[in-house]
């Protein structure tokens, strides 16, 4: 587990993440326990062979959108995309195969990192060109795991 020490508009917390599922978050904050439910998890990609456009950007942990009121602020993703690790860690579960079609939202893997798992979801669907891990690899930053058109 890991404590942060942060600073939000001049006020001071340190913060504990606890535990984390699909469903929920349990979170120490300066002491107290919090549980926040989990509405929808978005995982922000590149596309392939296109750059992040600048603007508001949706928040992971609160599934919020940007001001453009579309995914990753404005982003639109073109086919194929790659899904890659967004920290290091082992994948535990593959839950999708090549060929498979998916949908928004739908869980692909799960990458476990610091003893936490994580379900590494897609932003829109399409269909799963090529899985480039396998259940028990360890990942790096910004590997390439699925690519997806």
């Amino acid at each position: 587990m890991r404590e942060y020490k942060l600073a939000i508009n001049g006020n001071d917390y340190t913060v504990a993440i606890t535990s984390v599922t699909d469903e929920e978050v349990v979170a120490e904050v300066n002491g107290e326990t919090h549980v926040v439910a989990i509405h929808e998890i978005r995982n922000l990609r590149t596309p392939l062979g296109s750059a992040v456009l600048p603007g508001p950007t949706t928040s992971a942990a609160s599934g919020a959108t940007g001001a453009s009121g579309s995914p990753a602020g404005g982003v639109t993703l073109a086919k194929p995309w790659m899904i890659v690790a967004p920290i290091p860690g082992h994948i535990i579960e593959l839950c999708v195969s090549e060929g498979e079609k998916v949908l928004a939202g739908q869980k692909l893997l799960v990458l476990e990192a610091m003893k936490l798992e994580n379900a590494i979801t897609t932003l829109k669907g399409g269909v799963v060109k090529k899985i480039m891990v396998s259940e028990g690899d360890a990942v790096t930053h910004g590997q390439n795991m699925i690519e997806i058109g």
